[in-house]
């Protein structure tokens, strides 16, 4: 091929990129073949009632899309107390309120060795109090409270009565099971700040012999473990 017909071969498939570039602005962008997307799964109170689990796990902190509200109730103080405790949470973004009350509870099985003996019963006829915490990750959470915690502890020969106040904190995590029904799983670290009963308050057992029961602390030196069963819902 000569040099004319190398210009003439060359202007040819210039013009027939400039036709097919014209061409395609005038039909406009290129649009993909359909491809099935995936639907995100929603998680907690917004799942779909055929979805169980309804959690779905992620780093990031779970913050509600609106005001949520939850009630949840305590498994440790039916089963190993006797009585119940029942809270309400509210959460706003990664804002955590609560506020729990306990009621008629046993706390005989947690005496020392020699008040047992001495055949002393201790109640706990009510507990109360409330705090604030912040989510961490996924449904994690923070927060410190302030508790009120009332006590009666009796012999068959006297009794006497006392307050408790804690001020500590709780690490906590939630699992939801279906929409917004959940399990959640606490640790607490409950320390007594104060006591109506200073030191201790003096009983006698039957025989007279007089003791001193000192005021009772929250599970273990303050640390004890919980199960929760809950249900959430946005306002």
């Amino acid at each position: 091929m000569d040099r004319q017909g190398l210009f003439v071969l060359l202007a040819v498939v210039a013009l027939a990129c400039a036709l097919v570039a014209t061409a395609q602005a005038d039909a406009g962008p290129s649009v993909p073949a359909p491809a099935r997307v995936a639907s995100a799964r929603l998680h907690g109170p917004q799942a779909p009632a055929a979805q169980f689990p309804s959690h779905v796990f992620r780093l990031a902190a779970r913050q509600p899309p609106s005001v949520q509200l939850a009630f949840h109730y305590g498994l440790l103080q039916p089963i190993v107390m006797h009585g119940f405790n029942a809270a309400v949470d509210v959460r706003y973004k990664r804002l955590v309120l609560t506020y729990s009350h306990g009621q008629g509870l046993d706390a005989t099985r947690f005496e020392s060795a020699s008040e047992q003996a001495a055949g002393m019963t201790l109640l706990e006829p009510w507990t109360t109090g409330g705090g604030v915490g912040v989510l961490l990750i996924d449904e994690l959470w923070i927060l410190a409270d302030v508790k009120v915690h009332r006590f009666a502890a009796a012999t068959e020969v006297d009794s006497a009565t006392y307050t408790n106040v804690t001020v500590g904190l709780e690490l906590g995590w939630r699992f939801f099971l279906w929409k917004g029904f959940n399990i959640g799983l606490v640790v607490r670290y409950w320390p007594n700040v104060y006591s109506s009963a200073g030191s201790g308050v003096t009983l006698h057992d039957a025989s007279g012999k007089a003791f001193v029961h000192e005021p009772m602390q929250q599970g273990q030196s303050g640390v004890f473990g919980n199960a929760l069963l809950g249900w959430a819902f946005d306002l």
